[in-house]
């Protein structure tokens, strides 16, 4: 017999992070939510992702590896190919934790009028050591002047949201989350629970950290697309306050970037 809780599609994009990959996976599969669709999109991957795929792909419902237009992209592919009510993406570097999709399905069938839902996330370094915790009540002006409030592997979509307002934008590579989350928010703002529903993983290789000035730029052009007119000077002023930071001394800016980094990898 048909579950009759709502369903999930859940989507996992990938690229050479094996070293992970398997306990995001089984994150996932522990869940042992009864109506849940499980994609894992790898983007052709050259270390061991594949054969570790290969090993759950029994408890998977659909993989691949192969190239593709992006994370976003592949997200989008994967949400297209599933039918459940709620969809989420999670990265190949982080994790539920237990009981997560049951929590969700939860509040979203007693708050039938949500949109998004969004919890807690720990943030921790590859070790596994506790470096933060991440996720605040939503608000539209901390968003765009300030910092990401939604953390986005304990974030979860009803699909009525994307045929409202549209799939992720495949242009974008790091923020596509925040323009995602801002967009939804301009029909509904998106409930935050205060339960820890997933971890974040800090690690050299995430693309996040490699990639800090470009997802920078593209958070700066995603941010005065959004503002309302009073806040665009105070967002001009915060650019020229980063490049000041850029003149700094490499020793100064190594202890702000410390301070920074959990803020930078929220959003």
């Amino acid at each position: 017999m048909p579950s009759t809780q709502l369903g999930f599609t859940i989507v996992t994009p990938s690229l050479n992070q094996g070293q992970f990959i398997e306990r995001t996976i089984q994150s996932v599969i522990d869940q042992d939510y009864p109506n849940l669709e499980y994609f894992v999109l790898d983007a052709g991957s050259s270390d061991d992702t594949v054969e570790i795929i290969r090993r759950y792909e029994d408890r998977i419902d659909y993989w691949v590896s192969q190239p593709d237009g992006g994370q976003s992209a592949a997200i989008n592919a994967g949400w297209s190919r599933g039918s459940g009510e709620i969809v989420a993406w999670l990265n190949s570097d982080d994790y539920y934790l237990p009981g997560s999709l049951g929590m969700v399905a939860a509040y979203m069938t007693a708050h039938p009028e949500v949109l998004v839902v969004y919890g807690r996330a720990d943030y921790v370094d590859a070790a596994g050591t506790p470096l933060d915790e991440l996720g605040w009540p939503y608000d539209r002006r901390t968003m765009i002047m300030s910092r990401n409030v939604i953390p986005q592997p304990s974030t979860f979509i009803r699909r009525d949201a994307l045929e409202r307002v549209g799939m992720l934008d495949e242009s974008l590579h790091y923020v596509m989350d925040f323009e995602f989350f801002l967009r939804i928010a301009r029909v509904r703002a998106p409930e935050f629970i205060p339960q820890r529903l997933a971890v974040m993983t800090s690690h050299p290789d995430a693309k996040t950290t490699r990639g800090r000035d470009r997802m920078a730029q593209e958070r700066w052009k995603i941010r005065l697309r959004y503002a309302r007119a009073p806040e665009k000077p105070v967002l001009w002023v915060g650019r020229g306050a980063s490049r000041l930071f850029h003149l700094m001394p490499t020793r100064v800016r190594a202890g702000i970037d410390r301070i920074r980094q959990p803020i930078d990898r929220a959003g």
